[in-house]
């Protein structure tokens, strides 16, 4: 299992509580998945962002906890 098959497990779980992500301004074709393929939606808020000289951008967010008796990402 990759990368985005153990994020996709542990979001599954609801065991992320964040994500803090580099977008780095480079094109590479199709990149790689952050996640797994799977319908789920994820509610995140964004805490903060910081662009950095050489063009990158730090993301970071907290996922939003639904309350219990609502369907789980």
């Amino acid at each position: 299992m990759g990368g985005a098959g153990s994020i996709a497990s542990f979001l599954d779980s609801a065991q992320v509580d964040e994500f803090i992500i580099h977008v780095i301004p480079k094109i590479i074709g199709e990149g790689i998945p952050l996640v797994a393929p799977h319908r789920r939606d994820v509610p995140l808020k964004l805490l903060a962002s910081k662009r950095f000289p050489d063009g990158v951008v730090r993301l970071h967010y907290t996922v939003i906890r639904r309350s219990k008796g609502t369907m789980n990402w």
